[in-house]
C-alpha cells in the first residue's frame, strides 16, 4: 500500500505540516509507505497528486487539512478511481461534516481511511465540474456565487476569529452597504433572471463551517441544490442567518431550492449590483459567467 499526501502549504505556525507528521508517523506504524505530494501552493499539490495518481505512484491519498486542502484533492483525483482519505484539521472542516468524519483527530482518522481502504470499502460519491470563463476544474461541496460567495472571500481574508466567528464578522463586513446582485440562474436549459441576494450551488449541505445551505443535498444522487434567495434587505439577510445553521432559511416565502444536472450563473449589468467572485468548496472560483456540471460517482471517498 503506498499513500500520497497533501497538506496545506499556508497552514499558519505551520499546523499543516506539523499534522501530516502525525499522520506520516500513523502510516509508518502500520507498515504504510508515504509519499509526500504537498506543493508551494494548493495548485501545486492538485498537480503533484494529480501526476502520482495518473503513473500510478500512489494507492490512496490522504488530504491533511480544512476543506481547501480537499478541493485541492478532489481536483486531482475526480475521475481516477484513486480513493481519498479526508484528515479534518482545518477550521471549517464542513465536508467532514457531511461525510461523518473525525475532525481534528488525525490519527483516528488516518487509521479510519486506511482500514477502508483495505477493506475495499471506498464510497462513490458525486463531484462538480466547475468553470469561470473556461478555467475548469473540479470540487466537491459548495459553490457560491451570491453574498455567500463574498461573506466566503472577506472572511478568507481575516486572521480572526477563529471557526464559525470569523464567518460571523466578514458576514457582518459584506453586509455594509450591500445591494442585491443582477444574475440570470440557468437549471437544466431553464433560465430566470432577477435580483438575487445568495446564490448557491451545492453538491453536499454545509458551508461556512456548520451552516446548512442545502438541506436536501445528496452527494450520491447525481444531482445539484441550487439554492436562490431573492431580493431581501440587510435586515432579512441579518434575520435569516442564524436559520442557515438549522436549515431553516428554506421555508423563507423568498427562498427558493432547484434541482438539476447543470447550472450556469451570469451576470446581468444594470439589472442590479454586479455579482461577485464566485467561491468553490471555500477557494476562489472567479468571475461570472460560472458553470456547474455534476459529475455522478466521480470520486472514490473513504468514508
Amino acid at each position: 500500500m503506498r499513500a500520497g499526501v497533501i497538506a496545506n502549504p499556508a497552514s499558519g505556525r505551520d499546523t499543516g505540516g506539523r499534522h501530516a507528521g502525525r499522520v506520516k508517523a500513523c502510516l509508518e506504524g502500520r507498515g504504510v509507505a508515504s509519499l509526500d505530494l504537498t506543493g508551494a501552493t494548493a495548485a501545486d499539490s492538485a498537480q503533484s497528486a494529480r501526476d502520482a495518481a495518473r503513473l500510478g505512484l500512489i494507492d490512496l491519498l490522504l488530504a491533511v487539512g480544512g476543506d481547501g486542502t480537499v478541493h485541492a484533492a478532489v481536483d486531482a483525483l475526480a475521475g481516477t478511481g484513486v480513493p481519498l482519505g479526508i484528515v479534518a484539521v482545518g477550521s471549517g472542516n464542513d465536508i467532514a461534516r457531511e461525510f461523518d468524519l473525525p475532525i481534528r483527530r488525525p490519527e483516528e482518522s488516518t487509521a479510519l481511511a486506511l482500514d477502508l481502504f483495505a477493506s475495499c470499502d471506498s464510497r462513490p460519491v458525486d463531484a462538480m465540474e466547475v468553470s469561470s470563463r473556461g478555467v475548469a476544474h473540479r470540487a466537491l461541496a459548495v459553490v457560491s456565487a451570491g453574498i455567500d460567495a463574498a461573506i466566503n472571500l472577506r472572511t478568507n481574508s481575516l486572521a480572526w476569529p477563529p471557526g464559525t466567528l470569523r464567518y460571523v464578522r466578514g458576514a457582518l463586513a459584506t453586509l455594509r452597504g450591500f445591494s442585491p446582485y443582477g444574475v440570470r440562474v440557468e437549471v437544466d436549459g431553464r433560465a430566470a433572471a432577477g435580483l438575487a441576494t445568495l446564490v448557491a450551488v451545492a453538491n453536499t449541505k454545509y458551508f461556512g463551517g456548520g451552516m446548512n445551505i442545502a438541506p436536501p443535498a445528496d452527494p450520491g444522487d447525481g444531482l445539484l441544490d441550487v439554492v436562490v434567495a431573492k431580493d431581501l434587505s440587510t435586515v432579512q439577510i441579518l434575520a435569516l442567518l442564524p436559520r442557515l445553521y438549522s436549515g431553516g432559511h428554506v421555508a423563507h416565502p423568498n427562498v427558493h431550492v432547484l434541482r438539476g444536472r447543470r447550472i450556469r450563473i451570469c451576470d446581468v449589468p444594470g439589472l442590479g449590483a454586479p455579482a461577485p467572485i464566485a467561491m468553490a468548496d471555500g477557494e476562489v472560483l472567479g468571475p461570472p459567467p460560472v458553470d456547474v456540471r455534476c459529475l455522478p460517482g466521480a470520486l472514490e471517498l473513504l468514508a
